[in-house]
């Protein structure tokens, strides 16, 4: 199915889930259950010629961790959708694709696959619109922690490489009730190494060695006992938001259950 093709069907929302063949449509009123979304994202057609005020909603109140990628209505339409255009950033829409004659799949596909160009930033960015990072300072501590993991491998190398000591560090994540620098360091690996194990492309030993691991099988293991996932049950599944919402979930992080409640 085209994209344009898509916006002109009687649905404006549609979920897109692995194994990422077809998208289903949803109504308004539909909301996940309380688990963590696995790889699952919404699609939503904007309309210029309807109101959308019950998407608006229903996408405000959909559960983190569930990104949203944006069709554009066609040219003529711009105008008409332009409040709604208005709420992607309160909405936190991951991707925004043109109305253009292109294979929706696919497209949806490129964007859920593609990991983030500037990782520390896109990470501390998400994190802090979750309500966790409270003030530039410690955004800009996670932000060089994801930035750091693929060549940092302790949190004494770590606080080098912030500036500080290792005590002065922890205390920075202690005071904002924040799980401790060396569980940061450890997922962050762990995510660079998903990105990777998500094309599908390189072996888990090679992106284990590529890391600083020992063998994949000391990163299986760790990736089992931090994420309560094995590499073989990321490969395949897209995106990055639903791994950290996992992770917080994993580390008793009292966070938000809605994106509208997030920020």
């Amino acid at each position: 199915m085209l994209i344009s093709e898509l916006h002109a069907a009687a649905h404006s929302l549609y979920l897109f889930r692995p194994p990422y063949q077809s998208v289903r449509p949803i109504a308004p009123d539909w909301l996940p259950g309380p688990d963590i979304p696995h790889g699952e994202a919404i699609v939503w057609c904007i309309s210029g010629v309807r109101d959308s005020t019950d998407e608006c909603t229903a996408l405000m109140a959909r559960r983190p961790g569930m990104p949203l990628i944006v069709i554009l209505p066609p040219p003529e339409e711009i105008a008409g959708a332009y409040k709604c255009l208005q709420m992607l950033h309160e909405l936190r829409a991951k991707g925004v694709l043109p109305y253009v004659e292109i294979d929706a799949v696919s497209a949806l596909r490129s964007v859920l696959y593609a990991p983030p160009v500037r990782i520390g930033q896109s990470l501390s960015s998400y994190l802090a619109g979750r309500g966790l990072l409270n003030g530039d300072a410690l955004r800009g501590y996670v932000s060089r922690i994801f930035d750091l993991a693929p060549q940092v491998r302790s949190v004494s190398k770590l606080s080098s490489a912030l500036c500080m000591s290792r005590r002065t560090l922890g205390r920075h994540f202690a005071a904002a009730g924040l799980p401790v620098p060396s569980h940061w360091l450890q997922f962050a690996r762990l995510l660079h190494a998903i990105f990777q194990l998500q094309r599908n492309g390189p072996s888990v030993f090679h992106v284990a060695c590529k890391l600083g691991y020992p063998d994949g099988f000391t990163m299986s293991n760790q990736m089992k006992r931090i994420l309560g996932l094995r590499p073989s049950e990321i490969r395949g599944v897209l995106g990055w938001e639903w791994i950290v919402e996992r992770w917080l979930r994993r580390e008793r992080c009292a966070v938000p259950t809605m994106i509208g409640a997030a920020g």
